[in-house]
């Protein structure tokens, strides 16, 4: 439990889950805490630690969102808009925010409304929650919580307490010249923002060690050409900052701060780290229709949120990053514009992987994680240029049980061979599962009489029927 002063006397300011469970709760006399709980542990608290962590932790947050914000001493905010998405929609992502501060230590609770001030208000009346308010509907969320759930003075609360208003909605059904002539403007404004009908600009943090560029304009802009404009010249800068340090960008944030103090805010990510400006420009300039300017953007910030070596290593190869191709074929820069369109949850690349069998010979993995997919080696036999989802059936004629097909039956109709190849013996992988255990399968390319070139093969060897049924299959065309 961490205690501070207050009052010519200390007060309870943190506690932990376990003194939580206790009965002991922040704002508590220091004095009462211990006579609750006689062995208690205390200490002192570290103000200037503290602001220490809660930089860090808002340093971290901008995983989350390029608008992290601090809600000093020890709350966050975060602007989320048109971020959920990436996260598979606001209850996910408000899942995921929770369980990745709860592997950092953190007790936390979350709140997600239409506005800051709500948000704030929902996730200090309780410990360890989660809170998502549908649009429109703070008001709503608010109204059983009480008045101390917002940031009014001490003084004002205790008047609010001695006129029986002791919840944020009995204190906005009041008529509102009263409030202000007895407590002063700075009650409704608190309420207003609440309610979102006022909002006030969080301010942004960032982060001291980010390449990050501001622009203040001459003259609000409103145009996309204008902000395309911004950004050609912005791009070149931040990627030859990012060459001086031997890095490329993967995620960068555009922040446009509008007259009336509001930040629309885009964030694109990449593929690969590069520091390509004719990539990154185009990357950024997709996603103009994404900014609303309003009566107009008067200071513009680009950021680089997410950065790594640029060398390409063992671990990764770096995508080419113009008319170059990944090993795949595909150009770099396409994979990037289709991560980066609203609405595409994900982007996968075939790669092949290594398996016993040739139907389970491909995996899907994301571009980022292309290079490291284990590539298979090189095949002493050729592969059909068709293979299928699962083999088909057929009925074979073969001279011996273990000698080459002469003949097979697909779907009625007979097709003679009148050359084969094989076989190429397959073994199952007996590692994974106890069905794999000694089974084979013996190849063959074969070309039929009307010039068809297939690939058959045959369960087991021919032989031993612990090695397979002994059926025979078709896999694929050459």
């Amino acid at each position: 439990m961490v205690h501070a002063p207050a009052h010519n006397r200390q007060i309870v300011t943190g506690v932990s889950p376990v003194a939580l469970a206790a009965g002991l709760t922040p704002g508590m006399p220091l004095a009462q805490a211990r006579s609750l709980v006689p062995d208690l542990l205390t200490a002192e608290e570290d103000a200037e630690a503290q602001r220490a962590a809660l930089t860090d932790l808002c340093s971290w947050l901008i995983w989350l969102s390029p608008l992290p914000a601090f809600d000093a001493p020890d709350g966050l905010y975060s602007d989320t808009t048109g971020c959920a998405h990436l996260y598979g929609g606001e209850a996910a992502m408000l899942d995921l925010v929770r369980d990745r501060l709860k592997a950092r230590g953190h007790s936390c609770s979350v709140a997600l409304s239409d506005t800051a001030a709500a948000s704030r208000a929902l996730a200090r009346s309780g410990i360890d929650q989660i809170c998502l308010v549908p649009p429109g509907q703070q008001k709503q969320a608010l109204h059983s919580l009480p008045c101390s759930a917002l940031p009014l003075p001490e003084k004002t609360l205790s008047s609010l307490s001695r006129l029986g208003l002791n919840t944020i909605g009995a204190l906005a059904d009041l008529p509102r010249p009263p409030l202000a002539k007895r407590f002063g403007a700075d009650l409704l404004t608190c309420l207003d923002e609440a309610l979102g009908r006022q909002v006030r600009p969080l301010s942004v943090f960032q982060p001291v060690d980010r390449i990050s560029l501001t622009q203040s304009l001459v003259e609000p802009i409103s145009t996309p050409d204008a902000i395309a404009t911004v950004i050609a010249a912005l791009v070149p800068v931040v990627c030859e900052k990012l060459t001086a340090r031997g890095e490329g960008a993967r995620q960068l944030d555009f922040l446009c701060v509008r007259v009336d103090g509001s930040i629309q805010a885009v964030r694109v990510g990449t593929s690969d780290p590069t520091a390509d400006v004719p990539r990154l420009t185009r990357l950024l300039q997709d996603q103009i229709p994404q900014i609303a300017p309003e009566f107009g953007i008067e200071t513009v910030i680009l950021t680089v949120s997410a950065n790594e070596p640029l060398e390409a290593g063992p671990e990764r190869s770096v995508l080419p990053d113009e008319a170059g191709s990944s090993e795949t074929g595909l150009p770099a820069s396409l994979i990037d514009r289709l991560l980066n369109r609203p609405g595409v949850v994900s982007v996968h690349q075939l790669a092949p992987r290594f398996s016993a069998w040739p139907e389970d010979g491909q995996s899907r993995v994301s571009p980022c994680d292309m290079a490291k997919s284990p590539l298979a080696g090189q095949m002493l036999w050729a592969r059909p240029n068709i293979l299928f989802d699962l083999p088909v059936r057929v009925q074979v004629t073969a001279l011996l049980p273990d000698g080459a097909p002469r003949q097979f039956v697909l779907k009625r109709q007979t097709h003679r061979i009148a050359a084969a190849d094989g076989p190429e013996r397959l073994l199952g992988e007996w590692w994974q599962t106890s069905e794999s255990y000694g089974a084979i399968r013996d190849y063959w390319q074969v070309e039929t009489t009307t010039g068809l070139r297939l690939w058959l093969f045959r369960k087991g060897d021919g032989s031993h029927e612990w090695s397979g049924s002994g059926d025979w299959f078709l896999q694929g065309m050459f």
